[in-house]
């Protein structure tokens, strides 16, 4: 798997497949007990459809932005303070970081485009 898979496939996994798993799943019933899920869909509820719409696209902005945070430390475009060497991905003994955010943000650039 090449860098550019692995974002592929993190993005799908994320952006679309968890994205849409929370949205489809929101105005539906449910059994269980998690107060923070019945707190969110008792919001989800008592908003209208532009709302909906909007809490769409700021949770995918949300998702968007931590996903290409995460990228940018792999990549060691930024660190943490005291953090001491570097981060290296690698996959069957080749690194595939390094590039990750930039992959990641042109595809979303493209997406959009």
């Amino acid at each position: 798997m090449t860098g550019e898979e692995f974002v592929k496939h993190l993005k799908e996994e994320i952006l679309s497949d968890a994205f849409n798993y929370y949205f489809e799943t929101l105005p539906t019933t449910i059994k269980g007990t998690d107060r923070y899920w019945e707190k969110s869909k008792q919001l989800f509820h008592g908003l209208n459809n532009e709302q909906r719409n909007q809490l769409k696209v700021f949770t995918q902005l949300i998702m968007t932005d931590t996903i290409s945070s995460i990228f940018s430390k792999l990549d060691n475009l930024s660190s943490y303070a005291n953090q001491e060497g570097f981060f290296e991905v690698t996959l069957n003994g080749n690194v595939i970081s390094g590039d990750l955010q930039e992959t990641f943000l042109m595809s979303i650039e493209e997406d959009n485009a």
